[in-house]
């Protein structure tokens, strides 16, 4: 199938399921309701559920997956490990720390102080990570058991500030499953120019990716500096991690699926496998939302949940094939 129909499918796909996040809900409105509602000639109820709820969190979710999409294909490019994920790693966790802090209120910002430190603490924790894997040699395997091992322990500290504020269980929750229940505009304009500037980044650093795929020494043979391309990397990583967490809590899974599903429909170049992995990650995410929303409405599901029945056996079968 020609490459330019296989990402027009996928652009038709996200675009039909952004069609359900507007027009399904729980909501008893018609679907004439909800059209009147999106053209502002209806009631100015229904003009506020499209506007003001649905649409900010299909653009939050789009965005958030997109991010995590990225963010995984850029971990995995630069570490060559095939478990590469944001959260998986840890670097999500980091951003997970700071928030859990705010939400046991040990810390007061605004809001644009939270966004800004999700982002601060997760890049902190991804360029360390960059640092230790040029220093010490990894195989894939050692680099997964320590990548997990630095997340769990993110959690554990996120977990426990938590325990020790008065936080309602449905916080905990989203900060730990994922939730886009709390979108709004202001996320967007945050989450916008985030994605933007860190997709034209990644885009035009993707050629340094072919010698690092090669291994270290020979990309240093090539004239490409192992450790400057991957602290780079890994700092984009951590912007769009913490982005990503401050939006919507850690979303699980995206960043692990997303690169080996790109390489099946859009080939393993890294600018192909870059942009696919921001599409599927999008499209993965909206999936995923719109099951944790619709399935057992009017009661929402952690959007993790769902995005972990998709991204669990993967792994499992992706951990299998290490050596």
């Amino acid at each position: 199938m020609n490459l330019k129909i296989r990402y027009l499918s996928l652009v038709c796909l996200i675009t039909f399921l952004i069609l359900v996040g507007i027009f399904a809900g729980p909501t008893n409105a018609s679907f004439e309701d909800a059209i009147h509602g999106l053209l502002f000639s209806g009631e100015g109820l229904m003009n506020t559920i499209i506007w003001d709820i649905r649409i900010p969190r299909i653009v939050v979710c789009l965005l958030v997956g997109g991010n995590l999409g990225l963010a995984g294909v850029l971990i995995q490019l630069s570490t060559r490990s095939p478990l590469g994920d944001p959260n998986l790693f840890g670097i999500g966790g980091g951003a997970a720390i700071f928030l859990a802090t705010i939400s046991a209120g040990i810390v007061s910002v605004g809001q644009f102080g939270v966004f800004l430190g999700c982002i601060v603490s997760s890049v902190i924790v991804a360029i360390l990570l960059a640092k230790l894997i040029s220093t010490v040699d990894l195989t894939p395997t050692k680099l997964a058991i320590m990548g997990i091992a630095v997340g769990a322990l993110t959690i554990t500290i996120g977990t426990s500030v938590i325990s020790h504020g008065r936080v309602f269980p449905t916080q905990v929750i989203g900060l730990v499953a994922g939730s886009f229940t709390s979108s709004n505009w202001t996320v967007v304009y945050y989450l916008l120019p985030t994605f933007i500037i860190c997709s034209l980044t990644s885009v035009m650093f993707s050629h340094k990716f072919y010698p690092i795929m090669l291994g270290d020494i020979l990309s240093r043979s090539l004239g490409v500096n192992p450790l400057k391309t991957r602290t780079i990397t890994m700092g984009l990583v951590g912007i769009l991690s913490g982005a990503s967490v401050y939006a919507a809590g850690l979303v699980g899974f995206v960043g692990l699926t997303s690169p080996h599903i790109a390489k099946t429909i859009v080939g393993k170049t890294p600018i192909n496998l870059i942009i696919g992995s921001s599409l599927i990650g999008a499209l993965t995410t909206m999936f995923a939302d719109q099951v944790a929303r619709l399935l057992f409405a009017p009661t929402e599901l952690p959007v993790g949940m769902a995005t972990t029945v998709i991204g669990a056996p993967m792994m499992m079968y992706m951990a299998a094939k290490l050596k």
